[in-house]
């Protein structure tokens, strides 16, 4: 057996070596990949229940959930787009809701203040979680929307987005498409966002607690300063 071809066996036994090595390195890489897809699209879509305390809607048209008749009111001045009301509504809105929501405490309204001159994709945001709501899926989409946030602020037009989400949340997306084409909400949110405006509330998230503007700091301690007024 000549050298040349003993040398010929050795290169194409390493390169058949490199090329096993390449695709054992590529399948690790998508394994992983898929497996931080799946941690990723499992931990957004787990933030997204329906309440469990009574809903409906305020006779001016807000969101609420909690007992219509309970002492305490909170109204949520919020900003899909506010990285502090994403963490407000992931961290801190779950206690609230153990807490004082569901124990009958508690009421809490959702008032939009769409900040659009620094968050371009808040108005459409609150436009979804309204369309959403004339499905009965309201808080459904407000949780879609809050998990997801990093990915939908960034895009030029979130409507095909958030018309994803309104496929995961169970409701039609043609009528959902409809209503987000039509504007049909964003005369109501504007006005809410000028209301809010007129009661001092400059910020986002801030928050009325019995009628007292409060930050999300203050927020629990001022609910519990109203429930001890209350008797409670």
């Amino acid at each position: 057996m000549s050298v040349q071809s003993t040398r010929g066996r050795r290169v194409k036994a390493a390169r058949t070596n490199n090329l096993l090595y390449l695709y054992i390195a590529v399948g690790v890489i998508a394994v992983i990949a898929i497996t931080a897809l799946v941690v990723l699209l499992t931990r957004n879509t787990a933030e997204i229940t329906t309440p469990t305390a009574p809903v409906g809607r305020t006779d001016d048209g807000f969101y609420y959930k909690g007992n219509p008749d309970a002492p305490v009111k909170v109204i949520a001045f919020e900003d899909y787009q506010c990285p502090g009301c994403a963490f407000f509504t992931r961290n801190l809105e779950p206690i609230l809701e153990r807490d004082y929501i569901n124990t009958g405490k508690v009421q809490f309204i959702y008032h939009e203040l769409p900040l659009t001159n620094i968050h371009p994709n808040a108005l459409p945001a609150a436009e979804a979680a309204r369309c959403a709501g004339d499905q009965g899926k309201f808080w459904e989409m407000h949780g879609q929307l809050f998990a997801n946030q990093s990915i939908w602020s960034q895009l030029n037009s979130p409507l095909n987005t958030f018309s994803g989400y309104a496929g995961i949340i169970g409701i039609d997306r043609a009528a959902f498409d409809s209503c987000m084409q039509a504007a049909t909400h964003r005369e109501a949110i504007l006005a809410a966002a000028q209301s809010a405006a007129e009661l001092g509330v400059q910020a986002t998230p801030s928050f009325s607690v019995n009628g007292q503007i409060v930050d999300s700091n203050r927020l629990f301690t001022a609910i519990d300063a109203a429930l001890r007024a209350a008797g409670r």
